[in-house]
């Protein structure tokens, strides 16, 4: 029993950890022009299973449905074990769907991405979807941590005001990630030369490349003032609650972090490095916040 709960807790690690690279090599396609590295043709590569004298962006592209595979493989036998071993245990049938659910739209996405020349919609959707998928499949390892090795769930000591609040922040993080996507996929990344003014201006034309990047400016400015004030009451009224502390206080960090890229993105005139970072941080962010949010949802059981 404890060997099976063992090898579990590793399947899990090892799945969360392909899904965390799945969705820095998805950034690395889009931030190399590596999108047309197999032209359209999918599942295949140019028609091809590997084609002969690939560029760089086709092994890049390669490369990146190699792993996802991997992910498939490793996700659908990390949600058919847990159904098994914990059946009973609440979050286990919805974290198994979800995660395989959405595993499937990410590479549908993604191959909807490769026929429909590069949409930037279907493009954007594929990160977020991308997000869900990785976000389901650490909330399963972390089930598996409290079933087998803590024999704890995790309850915080919250009242329904802060779960609204932790609710509404998931929701609007979304909505941040999804123009922050849409800043790349229209070209928008430089589409403000400087910071904090955009083109030397307070205010751009919000009608223009640089009006959708200081749309996210602003939405993510306020995401991180949001998170600072949550974290601040949190410290006041819920220090008893630790796991409400530390999520608070790795979200502010990854938030932080990731403001920080993004400045650097447009600095360094979109140097690679801070792309990959910024794509980075914005899914540690995203799956603390979803970790946060499960806790929530269990703030009435008997501890």
């Amino acid at each position: 029993m404890k060997y099976s709960g063992r090898l579990l807790r590793w399947l899990s690690i090892l799945t969360s950890l392909v899904l965390l690279i799945v969705v820095i090599q998805g950034a690395v396609v889009t931030n190399t022009g590596s999108q047309d590295g197999c032209g359209s043709s999918w599942p295949l590569c140019y028609g091809q299973v590997i084609p002969q004298h690939a560029q760089k962006q086709t092994i890049i592209e390669l490369s990146h449905r190699a792993v996802s595979g991997l992910a498939g493989i490793l996700v659908v036998i990390q949600a058919i074990w847990i159904w098994i071993k914990f059946s009973k245990v609440k979050e286990t049938k919805f974290l198994a769907i979800v995660s395989v659910f959405f595993l499937v739209l990410q590479a549908l996405l993604g191959a909807a991405a490769v026929i429909w020349s590069q949409s930037s919609i279907v493009l954007a959707l594929h990160f977020g979807i991308s997000l869900i998928s990785f976000a389901s499949v650490l909330l399963i390892t972390i089930l598996v941590f409290e079933e087998t090795l803590w024999h704890k769930r995790t309850i915080p000591s919250i009242g329904k005001g802060m779960f609204i609040n932790i609710l509404l922040i998931c929701i609007y993080s979304y909505i941040v990630i999804y123009s922050g996507a849409f800043v790349r996929h229209t070209d928008s990344s430089l589409g403000c030369l400087d910071f904090p003014l955009c083109n030397g201006q307070l205010i751009p034309d919000l009608y223009s490349r640089a009006g959708i990047q200081f749309l996210h400016r602003v939405l993510a400015g306020i995401m991180v003032l949001w998170i600072f004030i949550t974290l601040v009451v949190s410290i006041i009224r819920y220090r008893q609650s630790t796991s409400i502390l530390i999520g608070f206080l790795l979200a502010l960090i990854f938030i932080l972090c990731q403001a920080i890229s993004g400045i650097l993105i447009v600095l360094t005139r979109m140097q690679l490095t801070f792309l990959l970072l910024h794509s980075f941080f914005v899914t540690c962010f995203f799956a603390v916040l979803m970790i946060l949010l499960m806790f929530a949802l269990r703030r009435k059981e008997k501890p």
